[in-house]
């Protein structure tokens, strides 16, 4: 329901189809949605969704009045019968219903900035669907004067008809009309000559009616007969780009998704697919993201089982480094440099240059050599393990993001996430977008990273038992305050040190200390946290931190 044209024949199978019902009742049961029941049999309703983009009237009889979590609206018209349904002004697009023995009127204006339905009385605003309050009183935007005379139904539709058909012809009552700049690009002349063509045509029409060898004459008029086809459609039909066409396929450029012989029921296929998609895509693309960085974080580790050869060689030149440290003719001797020049025994006398560190003695630094090379080789005689674990982990994920791939339907989606949510919680794959309000963390975002903030002792042991182990946790140093982890998707590396830095920053500001101009703070791998068994809430023993001083930021202070 994206144009005039749309709505002109839309308003026209209305009228046709609830003509002299009774309305029944009026609910909101979902956010910018609105249905009027009818005392029908089947079931009938009128949904308006005033939800910008996707605005859309459209009769449904799929459902019927909801029975809780819901709120009533314009109780004045329950068991008002419709008059009628029409153009509320000539070459407009807003929408009267009108009653039958009562002065009440429903205003529906889709195309406002802000859509909305106000019930008016005479020419007075009693009640809206949105922002009620502040337009009780109002007069209506829409007045009675706007309309034709003493116009009837059909005298006023052929009115608007012939308003959107006249009001761009080449003379009106014998004033020739200006002729277009020559310089003028080819759509805004389009535009310039019937307002009121569907602006998401434009490209299509150009390309099947040649419209860019045409002549100002000849535009006009190809577009005078493409008005007669808007105007009284034979077929109505969804295009590839996702607009409501019209005018017949062989004038799209490409071939029409779907095709209706109603405009009603073109409309509400439409809306129902435009709003699945917006509910699915982005849950679909954040999940679908997290799976590939994860999968993508896991072949890296497979490239390093290949170096395993050069890991073995340089475990035994460490190996060999701590025997030439230990054959020195005075090893407990404490070196005064940071690095030591010993024979390697060949036969021809080589000499070799070690690292050590400065003020330790040559016993203790070969005793390092040699446990880095222990720690080399162990690691490689666990790898086959290793491998064989991340490999079935590889497999197991691109099988999990092929079945969200073929995803289509919000519903199908939440079930699959329900169903998997202890295989993904496990890998640190829970879509960011799941279940907010069950939440026991704030999260915001930086960049492409997720960021939870802990809300209380409770809190932070609960995003501790949600985390996984390469997430990057950070806390305030020698104060109480929030956990804050850094989601990794189970990446093992670090992102940049400035993002780092911002999340620090929101450590900071959720301590004792957020007063303070700097604060230090606490970070480390997820990993290298551990919560002692019996310790109080939020109380953990860490490893392997680093210290960065920051200055204490909320996110809401902040882009993020």
């Amino acid at each position: 329901m994206n144009n005039y044209y749309t709505l002109h024949s839309l308003v026209a199978e209305l009228r046709y189809k609830i003509f002299g019902k009774e309305m029944e009742e009026v609910w909101s049961s979902r956010k910018n949605q609105i249905d009027f029941f009818f005392r029908t049999d089947p079931a009938m309703k009128l949904t308006f969704s005033a939800s910008s983009p996707g605005t859309a009237l459209f009769l449904d009889g799929r459902a019927a009045p909801p029975s809780q979590n819901a709120a009533r609206f314009f109780p004045e018209i329950e068991g008002c019968t419709v008059a009628d349904i029409s153009m509320a002004t000539p070459g407009d697009r807003f929408i009267r219903m009108t009653f039958l023995d009562t002065g009440f009127q429903l205003l529906f204006m889709p195309f406002s900035s802000r859509p909305n339905v106000f019930l008016i009385k005479d020419g007075q605003i009693v009640s809206s669907f949105k922002g009620s309050p502040a337009f009780e009183g109002d007069a209506s935007p829409v007045t009675d004067s706007d309309l034709p005379g003493n116009a009837g139904r059909e005298q006023q539709m052929d009115g608007v008809a012939e308003s959107a058909s006249t009001s761009t012809e080449a003379s009106v009552e014998g004033k020739s009309q200006s002729a277009l700049d020559p310089d003028l690009p080819l759509r805004k002349k389009i535009i310039a000559i019937d307002k009121q063509f569907p602006r998401g045509l434009i490209s299509d029409v150009v390309d099947t009616c040649d419209l860019e060898s045409r002549s100002e004459a000849e535009l006009r008029m190809v577009l005078a007969g493409l008005r007669e086809k808007l105007l009284h459609p034979d077929i109505v039909c969804i295009t590839a780009e996702g607009n409501l066409s019209l005018l017949p396929p062989d004038y799209l450029s490409h071939p029409p998704v779907q095709s209706f012989k109603s405009v009603n029921d073109a409309v509400r296929t439409l809306f129902f697919s435009t709003n699945r998609e917006r509910r699915l895509l982005p849950r679909k693309k954040d999940l679908e993201k997290k799976f590939r960085r994860r999968i993508s974080a896991l072949r890296k580790q497979m490239e390093q089982f290949e170096k395993e050869p050069e890991r073995l060689q340089k475990a035994d030149e460490m190996e060999q480094a701590g025997h030439l440290l230990m054959s020195h003719p005075n090893p407990g001797k404490k070196s005064e440099t940071d690095r030591v020049t010993v024979s390697d025994w060949s036969p021809d006398g080589r000499e070799r240059v070690i690292p050590v560190t400065p003020g330790e003695t040559l016993i203790h630094q070969a005793r390092q050599y040699y446990d880095k090379a222990g720690r080399i080789r162990k690691e490689i005689s666990l790898s086959g393990k290793k491998k064989r674990q991340i490999g079935a982990q590889v497999e197991e994920m691109e099988q999990l993001l092929a079945e969200v791939e073929t995803m289509e339907h919000p519903a199908e989606l939440e079930k699959w996430v329900k169903k998997q949510e202890a295989r993904l919680q496990q890998y640190g794959l829970a879509p960011s977008g799941a279940q907010p309000e069950a939440r026991p963390y704030k999260s915001v975002k930086i960049g492409d990273y997720e960021v939870w903030i802990g809300k209380n002792a409770k809190s932070n042991d609960k995003i501790l038992a949600l985390s996984h182990k390469e997430d990057i946790w950070m806390h305030a140093r020698g104060t109480s305050g929030s956990h804050v982890l850094i989601r990794m998707g189970g990446d093992s590396g670090w992102p940049g040190s400035p993002l780092i830095r911002q999340a620090a920053s929101f450590a900071a500001a959720y301590s004792r200390q957020a007063g303070s101009s700097m604060v230090p703070v606490m970070i480390a791998k997820r990993k290298h946290v551990r919560k002692p068994k019996g310790a109080s809430p939020g109380q953990v023993t860490v490893t392997r931190e680093k210290v960065e001083m920051v200055t204490p930021a909320r996110p809401d202070s902040r882009e993020s």
